[in-house]
C-alpha cells in the first residue's frame, strides 16, 4: 500500500477533511485488492466510517464494537492496543478513529489540524545581537527592526529581509523555544525552520561569504532555500551537515546521548570531525555522543518529522520513548512507579494539539498503564 493510501485511509477514519478525488483513489485502490487478505476487513472498516458520517451517530457503538473485536482478538505479544499484525493502516486507525472514538469526541472536532485554544503554543523569545531579549507574543503583528534588517513576527513566524544591501559585519540572532511550544523562522536566504520545544537556533541576520550556516540546540526542521555557490551548514552540538538544498529534520538536545538526523529529500553530508557520512532520502543518521559513531538506518521518515504537521506518528515506539517526546511538547515531567511500562510498545498516531489529559485517556484505555498528572508531573504506573 503507497503512502498516499495509508494517509488518506487514515485521515479519513479519524474523521478529517477528505476531498471527493482523495475518497475516489481509495475507493478505487480498495475495488482493485479486492479478495486480498485482510482487504475484507479493511474495505469494512472504510465503509462503516463512510457510513457513519451519512446516517446517525446512534449506529456508530455498533460499527466499533464489531471492529474493535475483530482488531483485538488479532493482537500479539502484549503489545499495545493500536497494534494490528496485518494491513499498516489499521495500525493507525486504531491510534486515531477507535481511540477517539472510546473518549466520546465526534468527528467534527478532530476537523482542526492546529487548535491555539486548547494549548497556548506561541511562547518563544529572541535573543538580538544587542543583547536585547524581545517576547514574541507579545509582538504578534508587528515589524521588528534591526539597523538594515527588517523582522516580521506574524503567524507565530519570524522572516527576515534586508533593505536592498547585504550588511557587511557580520551579526548573530538567537531564537529559543520554551518547553511546550514551537516556533517557525525564514532566513533572509529563504530558507525555512521549523523549531520544536525545548529548542533554540543561532544564526546570522544576513548571510555573507561563501557559505552559510546556523547552530541548533533541541529539534529542528530544516526546508533549505537552493543556493550551489553557498552551501547550508548546520551545526549541531558535535556533528556539522552540510546541505545544498534539502528538507530534513535534526533531534540534537544536549541531555540526549543521540544526535538524530532524518532525511526526506535531497541530500546531506554529517561529519564528526573524523568520520563522514552521505546521506540520501529515507534514511536517518545516528549518532552517539558516547562512542562517536554514526549508525545509519533506512527508516518511515514521517515517524520523525510528522510533528511540524500537527501529529505525532509512533511504530512499535516504547512508552518511554513517547513519554520523551511529550514531555518536552507538554512541559511535563514524568516518573515511573514500574520500571517494565517504559518497554511496552506502541503504534498509531496522536493529534499533537490536543489537550495532554486526553491523549492519557487514550493510552490507558489498552488497560496496561495508568497515568497519575498532578501540575506538571505525571506518574504512570501499570494496572
Amino acid at each position: 500500500m503507497s503512502d498516499k493510501i495509508h494517509e488518506i485511509i487514515a485521515a479519513y477514519l479519524a474523521g478529517e477533511s477528505v476531498s471527493e478525488e482523495e475518497q475516489q483513489v481509495v475507493e478505487r485502490w480498495l475495488q482493485e485488492h479486492a479478495g486480498e487478505k485482510d482487504m475484507e476487513l479493511l474495505q469494512g472498516m472504510f465503509w462503516s466510517s463512510r457510513l457513519m458520517r451519512e446516517k446517525a451517530v446512534g449506529r456508530k457503538e455498533f460499527v466499533f464494537e464489531r471492529m474493535e473485536k475483530k482488531v483485538w482478538r488479532r493482537q500479539r505479544n502484549r503489545r499495545i492496543g493500536w497494534y494490528y499484525s496485518g494491513v499498516a493502516v489499521v495500525a493507525v486507525l486504531l491510534g486515531v478513529a477507535l481511540m477517539f472514538w472510546r473518549s466520546g469526541m465526534e468527528a467534527e472536532d478532530l476537523g482542526v489540524p492546529r487548535d491555539f485554544q486548547k494549548m497556548d503554543v506561541s511562547k518563544a523569545y529572541l535573543k538580538l545581537n544587542t543583547g536585547e531579549v524581545i517576547e514574541l507574543d507579545k509582538h504578534q503583528g508587528m515589524m521588528i527592526r534591526e539597523d538594515s534588517i527588517r523582522i516580521a513576527n506574524a503567524d507565530y513566524t519570524l522572516r527576515y529581509s534586508y533593505d536592498s544591501i547585504v550588511p557587511v559585519e557580520v551579526k548573530y540572532d538567537t531564537l529559543m523555544i520554551p518547553r511546550g511550544s514551537e516556533y517557525s523562522i525564514v532566513l533572509t536566504d529563504g530558507t525555512k525552520v521549523f523549531l520544536n520545544a525545548g529548542s533554540e537556533i543561532y544564526y546570522p541576520v544576513a548571510f555573507s561569504g561563501d557559505q552559510r550556516e546556523v547552530g541548533l540546540k533541541g529539534e529542528a526542521y530544516f526546508e533549505v532555500a537552493k543556493d550551489e555557490c553557498r552551501p547550508f551548514f548546520v551545526q549541531a552540538g558535535d556533528v556539522r551537515i552540510r546541505v545544498l538544498g534539502t528538507s530534513f529534520n535534526v533531534t540534537s538536545y544536549p541531555e540526549r546521548e543521540r544526535i538524530e538526523t532524518t532525511l526526506e529529500q535531497g541530500r546531506i553530508q554529517i561529519t564528526n570531525g573524523k568520520e563522514q557520512v552521505n546521506v540520501v532520502p529515507g534514511e536517518q543518521v545516528v549518532y552517539n555522543k558516547k562512542n562517536n559513531r554514526f549508525e545509519v538506518k533506512i527508516i518511515d521518515t514521517k515517524l520523525y518529522t510528522s510533528w511540524k504537521d500537527g501529529y505525532y506518528k509512533f511504530d512499535q515506539m516504547t512508552l518511554e520513548e513517547i513519554m520523551e517526546t511529550l514531555a518536552l511538547w507538554y512541559d511535563l515531567n514524568v516518573f515511573y512507579a514500574n520500571a517494565e511500562v517504559k518497554s511496552l510498545e506502541f503504534t498509531g498516531r496522536l493529534r499533537r494539539y490536543d489537550r495532554v489529559e486526553g491523549l492519557f485517556k487514550k493510552i490507558e484505555q489498552t488497560d496496561l498503564v495508568e497515568f497519575e498528572l498532578n501540575g506538571k508531573n505525571v506518574v504512570i504506573r501499570k494496572k
